[in-house]
């Protein structure tokens, strides 16, 4: 949710000890740029093209995304706690190893990204298209699928307790018979 006691600023600005607080960043254009290591604490990025940006190994604390592109954001080994993505673009974003907790993904478009080796707790997809997204070897808690899209889903063992919607489960059996070796002759 945006907070509008946050100072409203054009670009996402770390300070010299590589932290980003109390900011409303609107417009910004930051594709390719490096913000490794990072720390994000009561940020909303508005209508913002991270693209290619690198997040790897950040932490993100009530962050709020909403509109923005991050097409190829590498996020891997990053944090994320109480994060919420509405409307983004996200697709083959890198979330290899990340830790997601208490994250929403909105309508939003995530084709291609990677979620192998990470930890997912608390995790929503509400209307978001997760096609070929690979969960392979991530932990998953409390992962809400309902009303993403689960086309060619890789490493769906992985998603064992998540919950999806009764009309998901005919598009997924046949990558549910797969993980579990299951042979299906005519």
């Amino acid at each position: 949710m945006i907070s509008p006691d946050r100072e409203q600023v054009s670009a996402l600005e770390i300070d010299d000890d590589g932290d980003a607080m109390g900011l409303r960043v609107v417009d910004a254009r930051h594709a390719g740029e490096p913000f490794a290591r990072s720390r994000l604490v009561d940020v909303d990025l508005v209508r913002c093209d991270l693209s290619g940006c690198d997040f790897s190994e950040s932490v993100w604390h009530r962050v709020t995304l909403v509109d923005c592109r991050g097409s190829g954001v590498d996020l891997s080994q990053t944090n994320l706690r109480d994060v919420m993505f509405t409307g983004c673009r996200l697709d083959e974003a890198n979330l290899r190893m990340a830790r997601l907790q208490r994250v929403r993904f909105d309508d939003s478009q995530l084709a291609g990204a990677e979620f192998s080796g990470g930890a997912l707790d608390e995790v929503s997809f509400a209307g978001s298209d997760l096609t070929r997204v690979d969960f392979s070897s991530a932990r998953c808690a409390t992962v809400d699928l309902r009303t993403a899209r689960l086309d060619e889903i890789r490493g769906i063992a992985a998603l064992k307790g998540a919950t999806i919607g009764s009309d998901q489960l005919v598009s997924l059996a046949p990558a549910l018979a797969v993980a579990l070796g299951l042979t299906i002759g005519e």
